[in-house]
């Protein structure tokens, strides 16, 4: 599980998730939203246990932001995608690296 993991990335989280409306947080989910100075960012919540998810591993949801609390989903460049499936947390770890170096 990340928890001391997301440690590295400690200081890019900001507190925008005090009014989640996902429901991502029933249940004890990891979720944390990273903002990098390059203004792209991420949302990481680990996958639900339930039917229709992976049993394991984690959602990153790429943002742009436009302030400190304002940002649209965006895909990543060179990918056709704004969601990244990452196996486990090395995963989200490369991940965010990547768009935190973009």
């Amino acid at each position: 599980m990340a928890g001391d993991d997301a440690l590295e990335f400690k200081e890019y989280i900001v507190d925008l998730n005090a009014d989640c409306v996902c429901g991502c947080m029933k249940g004890d989910r990891f979720h944390k939203i990273f903002h990098f100075p390059n203004d792209y960012g991420a949302s990481v919540v680990n996958n639900p246990k339930k039917e229709g998810f992976n049993r394991k591993g984690y959602r990153v949801l790429i943002l742009k932001f436009s302030g400190y609390d304002t940002y649209s989903v965006v895909n990543m460049p060179l990918l056709d995608s704004s969601l990244l499936e990452c196996e486990d947390w090395n995963g989200v770890v490369r991940a965010l690296t990547q768009i935190k170096d973009l």
